[in-house]
């Protein structure tokens, strides 16, 4: 229950506790667990990430370039869309934060979709044309691109009021998260042999998988992760949660798995 989704988890107990005192035990333990914010120093805030609404971006450019502009954001396709002509026909749009090529409209479209500016020559060939990367206009592009990129991110935690409010939007939506704790403590594990006494991390491994399932065992080697395996078998069988298991090793140790697991599972 501490775990998981923890934020989500206190908005839901403290909606429950304002009817119903008795919630209040679920908040305070909630409350105990809450990661701690990231500052904005640990925050990325890349133009086109789907966490900053598109009214942010229409402010930087207002604030930036002291142009009107307008963007629409479809989240369920990630891409965005962008109406600003007006920069195709200003210095601050082709010269200062974009190129005659491809002004600043344009680049503040390709940042907010993850694209690369290319810009293309067209030459004829015979009674054709073909179209040639001009590599001069595409790399000028490609600077300005950066700026743009650069400039965004220093812009958007340069108010307090909207750090706090990103901040928080960013914190809520992904630093929500806290992992599970697997405690074996109170395993005592009928039927496997009193020879063995089996240290914590491993009982922590045999309660994860009992509890979780799908569990990877970083361990090194020497640390007995045969016999987390095999308690974790006869667990399983025990409590009627599996019918059968398949332990897959490496051929050079298929005959020490086998002498460790009837070791700790003798009858």
């Amino acid at each position: 229950y501490l775990s998981g989704a923890v934020r989500d988890k206190l908005k839901t107990a403290e909606a429950a506790a304002s009817l119903d005192p008795g919630y209040q035990r679920n908040v305070a333990a909630l409350r105990e667990v809450q990661p701690a914010d990231l500052s904005p120093s640990d925050i990325t805030a890349r133009l086109g990430a789907p966490w900053i609404p598109a009214t942010d971006v229409v402010a930087f450019v207002k604030e930036s370039m002291g142009a009107e502009i307008k963007i629409h954001h479809m989240p369920e396709l990630a891409s965005w869309t962008v109406e600003a002509r007006q920069l195709g026909w200003i210095a601050a749009g082709t010269s200062e934060w974009g190129t005659e090529r491809r002004h600043a409209g344009e680049l503040l479209a390709d940042a907010l979709n993850s694209r690369v500016p290319q810009i293309f020559d067209t030459i004829p060939d015979g009674q054709t044309e073909r179209r040639v990367l001009n590599v001069v206009d595409t790399e000028a592009a490609k600077e300005k691109l950066q700026k743009l990129k650069t400039a965004f991110q220093h812009w958007v935690w340069s108010d307090p009021d909207r750090t706090d409010r990103l901040g928080r939007v960013y914190n809520d939506l992904f630093n929500n998260i806290v992992p599970r704790r697997f405690n074996g403590d109170h395993l005592r594990l009928p039927g496997a042999s009193g020879a063995f006494s089996l240290y914590g991390h491993q009982k922590r491994g045999i309660w994860r998988i009992v509890s979780a399932g799908s569990t990877y065992l970083a361990h090194a080697v020497g640390a007995g992760k045969t016999m987390t395996i095999a308690a974790a078998i006869m667990e399983q069988k025990r409590l009627g949660l599996i019918a059968k298991a398949m332990l897959v090793v490496p051929g050079h140790c298929l005959g020490q798995a086998a002498r460790e697991f009837l070791a700790l599972y003798p009858n």
